[in-house]
């Protein structure tokens, strides 16, 4: 695990607690229609360059689109966290942050497995980031 993704997960983790906790008494049983995936995707790349604007939309529309056409959203982020305990140093990057609504099915976890694996292959990446939380539609 490196220091970004040890740092993501215990923000994300209490993130997680906090929108819990924050259900309302008596509605203890949420019931979801779909599952919200976030995906971080770290724009540092081994070779100092990093992952530019015209890789990541190039990644975007090949990859990412042809498995999810329904839609998804992409933020801007900047992460930052240590790879360890300290004395790791704290490291900062530049994140994507990409956000899909999808059913809770197999299927849908094996297109995200996809992108994940071909985000690290394409950008030498040791890791992407995933986080999912229960999503309820509403109209």
């Amino acid at each position: 695990m490196t220091r970004r993704t040890f740092i993501q997960a215990v923000f994300l983790s209490l993130f997680s607690i906090f929108l819990f906790a924050s259900i309302e008494p008596g509605r203890a049983e949420v019931k979801t229609d779909a599952v919200q995936a976030q995906l971080y995707f770290g724009l540092r790349s081994a070779d100092g360059k990093g992952v530019s604007e015209q890789a990541w939309a190039k990644f975007l529309a090949d990859v990412v689109t042809p498995r999810f056409p329904d839609g998804l959203t992409v933020l801007a982020a900047y992460g930052q966290g240590r790879s360890g305990p300290p004395p790791f140093p704290m490291m900062a990057e530049t994140t994507k942050l990409l956000i899909i609504v999808h059913p809770d099915d197999e299927a849908s976890r094996q297109k995200l497995n996809e992108i994940k694996q071909a985000y690290k292959e394409t950008f030498t990446q040791d890791s992407v980031f995933h986080v999912e939380v229960p999503a309820r539609l509403v109209d």
